[in-house]
């Protein structure tokens, strides 16, 4: 069989027991894995399984004889993607290779364009989202909601009072640390319905559903008073809400940014409406 793929102009390893081929997995990324059934300590049934849980997206082709492809049918609802028989036909083995080839990367593909996209939306700091996500969320909700004008939607725009100051007196260090324990306050103190997002810097936002002004006004409340009790810092918080304030996400930003800054120019630590 080696020789087979060989000539078919696949690179191939070659493992002598079914755990030394689960470090080689662990190790190294494989499109196919091609095992007996019947082996010394684990069957293929057990191996496909192993397989599934440290790399989903390698496909597992076990070999069986013609009269036992009933254990060839258990391994694939362990996941395996397919079987060949035995003795070999090198037509059957080329086609079922070539589809899981493609299938291994059109799947990789498919991860790493997820990856990438979550990249794009996720503040690598805090791990939540980050402004440009909090747009597209934003624009979605706005052109959602301009035929429903009932319903309502609110965003706390929060800055922590006094950041540079602590960067500079503890350290950037301790500047990310206190940033990225914020956005785990945020998001703890925040409602499942909610979205915290970094907006930059020691800014935040977080988008409330189907909030009016005053439910605005409450969370920011408390959210103000969970911080004061459990950081060494205090935050500063402008509230605006869709569509009293505004009925563009450029309009809501602005209005809940200059209510934001009132809140800091009258002394900090305080929540000021739009």
């Amino acid at each position: 069989l080696e020789g087979i793929l060989k000539n078919l102009g696949y690179k191939v390893w070659v493992a002598n027991n079914p755990q030394e081929g689960l470090n080689l997995l662990k190790a190294t990324t494989f499109a196919c894995i091609l095992t007996e059934l019947r082996m010394p300590y684990m069957n293929g049934v057990e191996l496909t399984r192993q397989v599934m849980r440290i790399s989903p997206s390698t496909n597992v082709i076990v070999i069986t004889p013609y009269n036992f492809i009933s254990s060839a049918v258990e391994a694939m609802e362990e996941g395996a993607y397919g079987y060949i028989t035995k003795p070999f036909n090198v037509s059957e083995i080329r086609v079922i290779l070539e589809r899981a080839v493609e299938r291994h990367f059109l799947i990789s593909k498919e991860r790493e364009e997820g990856y990438y996209m979550r990249l794009s939306i996720v503040d690598p700091l805090t791990g939540i989202y980050n402004r440009r996500c909090l747009i597209i969320q934003m624009k979605n909700k706005v052109n959602t909601l301009k035929r429903q004008r009932y319903q309502k939607f609110s965003l706390l725009m929060i800055d922590i009072d006094d950041f540079k100051k602590y960067n500079d007196t503890k350290g950037h260090l301790e500047g990310d640390k206190l940033l990225k324990e914020m956005a785990k306050l945020f998001q703890d103190s925040a409602r499942e319905k909610d979205t915290v997002f970094r907006y930059g810097g020691e800014e935040f936002v977080i988008f409330l559903e189907d909030t009016d002004k005053k439910g605005a006004s409450i969370v920011a409340e408390r959210i103000r008073s969970l911080i004061n009790l459990y950081t060494p810092t205090t935050i500063s918080i402008g509230v605006s809400t869709f569509p009293d304030d505004g009925d563009t996400e450029e309009e809501l930003i602005s209005k809940a940014d200059k209510a934001l800054y009132e809140a800091k120019r009258g002394g900090k630590n305080k929540v000021c409406l739009a």
